[in-house]
Formats: structure tokens, sequence, C-alpha cells
């Protein structure tokens, strides 16, 4: 005969009242139905486990261990009971990606913002290039990521959080140069300008791409890819090693870390990307997706407007 979950609620139930009809009344069933159930335990594992003393309830040796593995089989069971609540209301802890070129400037005002969110959302968190976060996703070892849309993945969702402009970046006399040229500075222009070279993220990264895509006329011999970060980016063309583009998401943060970049901003239509946060299709409709990207899109939404301030609308003459 197979032990079931009643058979231990009830054992239990007698363990902690010290009495069968005391227990009875505890778990709502009578003593006679209370007995049977124990005894049905007992015969399952072929030994008494508890034992009547002076009309008190004790545990017999064998019950002593099988209470202690009760406790333990029942406070699963009770964390089995709680996952389908918690998985629809929270608390929520969840597996996130963040694409390497974002991560660094968003993930720490995320982080902040979810600390005060209702519901409770934590978060463990990968960085990684786009392509290795999509692989992951489908392969289920992330529940959502935040990097460049849209994918077109049926088994993905997608939610757009912000456009992610890109700023012309590099030595002030590079700059001035290029801005000599003519009235415009698009970035085809940039391309046409003969002032590179031009400087962007290695093969396998998204931005790197994209890069290359808003400047689709530019000599090969005049690209120069290799770089694995913004970071490093940022510290060749700060040097004079060329030009490069940087996300607004970054520009700030960039240019903090050196003293020799400028940023100059292009006519419209301006290149650009747009983030949003990817996840599995199981999970449409769950609370957690819309407090991430409420949360991931104002702290987006900060960076972008600190950087506008800074850096200002695209102006002919400026």
């Amino acid at each position: 005969m197979p032990v079931t979950l009643r058979q231990l609620r009830y054992f239990k139930a007698v363990v902690e009242e010290g009495s069968f009809n005391r227990a009875a009344e505890s778990v709502h069933v009578s003593q006679p139905a209370l007995s049977l159930q124990i005894r049905e335990l007992e015969d399952a594992l072929g030994a008494p486990l508890l034992e009547r003393e002076n009309r008190r309830v004790v545990l017999a040796p064998l019950g002593r261990q099988v209470h202690a593995q009760v406790l333990r089989i029942l406070d699963e069971v009770l964390l089995l009971e709680t996952m389908g609540k918690r998985f629809t209301e929270g608390p929520f802890r969840i597996a996130i990606g963040i694409v390497s070129t974002l991560a660094p400037y968003l993930l720490a005002g995320l982080l902040e913002r979810l600390e005060s969110a209702s519901p409770s959302v934590e978060l463990d968190v990968m960085e990684a290039p786009g392509g290795e976060l999509v692989s992951t996703l489908l392969a289920g070892r992330l529940d959502a990521a935040i990097l460049s849309v849209p994918l077109g993945l049926l088994e993905l969702a997608e939610v757009e959080l912000f456009e992610d402009r890109f700023l012309l970046a590099g030595r002030a006399e590079r700059l001035t140069a290029f801005r000599s040229l003519g009235d415009t500075s698009r970035a085809s222009d940039v391309a046409q300008s003969d002032i590179g070279p031009l400087l962007a993220l290695g093969e396998g990264e998204c931005l790197g791409d994209q890069v290359l895509g808003a400047c689709s006329v530019w000599r090969p011999q005049d690209v120069h890819r290799g770089a694995r970060s913004l970071a490093t980016l940022s510290a060749l063309v700060g040097s004079g090693a060329g030009l490069t583009f940087l996300p607004e998401s970054a520009a700030l943060h960039e240019q903090a870390a050196c003293p020799g970049l400028e940023l100059l901003r292009l006519a419209p239509p301006e290149p650009s990307r747009c983030i949003g946060l990817v996840h599995r299709a199981v999970f449409q409709g769950q609370p957690w997706v819309d407090v991430v990207a409420e949360a991931a899109s104002g702290v987006a939404e900060s960076l972008v407007e600190q950087v506008r301030e800074a850096v200002g609308e695209y102006s002919p003459s400026s």
C-alpha cells in the first residue's frame, strides 16, 4: 500500500497535538478516520510509529526518524503548492539578458527601480551580444532579454522600450573637419567624407552591424572592426584613432571616461536602434513583464533626456 500525503499530514498532526482526538479536530476529520490512516501508514512502513503512554501519544523509535522526514516532505509539498500562485502573482525571480552594448549603462538604474516595484521582481542577469541572448532565450535558459528589436520570431514576444539614436563620436578636430564639408551631416556623408577610418564593434556584435548599415557606402578598407566594447571604441576615437558611432544610452558615460571624446548629432533621419524587452511566449500576460518594461523604459528615458540636453538637437550651423 503506497504512503499518501493525507497519512503524512495526519501523522504530523498527532505528533504536534500529542492526542488522536485533538489531532482529528485540527484536521477536521473523525478520530476513527484519522486512526485508520495512521494504522495504514504504519502497515506501509512495517513498524509502529506511535505509542500511547498515560493517555498521551509519543513517538516510537521509527516514528522519530519518520517524523523528521515527514516535515521535510510536507515543506517541499507546500513549496510546490505555492509555485503556481507565485508564478502568476509574484514575487518573481527572472533570468534576464541585457545586450552588452546597453548593460553597463542601464543595469544599475534598472535594479534600483525594481527595488521598489510592485509586484516584487528580482533579476539574475546575463550580459552578452544580442545573437547569444536570442539563442539562450530560445533554449529556455533565459526568461527575457533587453536587446535590439524587432526579431520577428514566433517563439518570442516583444515590447518596444525606446529609440536609441546614434551620435558621431571622435576628437574635436575630426568632427569639425566633417562639419566643414557641407550643410548636412548624415551618416552617409560620414562614409563619403574621407576623414575616417570608421571604428566599429567586431563581428557578431549587432551594434557594429547596425553602424555599418547606417554607413553602407563606407569603403571596407576604411572600416576597422575588432573592439569588443563601447568603452574600447570610445578610448580609441578619444585618442584620435578615427570616428565611431555611440548610442545615446552610452554617450555621456563614455564621454566622461574619455576626456578627448566629442559628440555630434547627425541630421534627420538619424541612425538609431530600437531597444525592446523580449520574452518567451509562455510569459505573455505575466505581471512582471510590464514591471520590468516600465522600469527599463524609465531608466532609458532619463539617459536619453540627459544626452539630448547636453548635445542638443541637430543644427546645420552647429
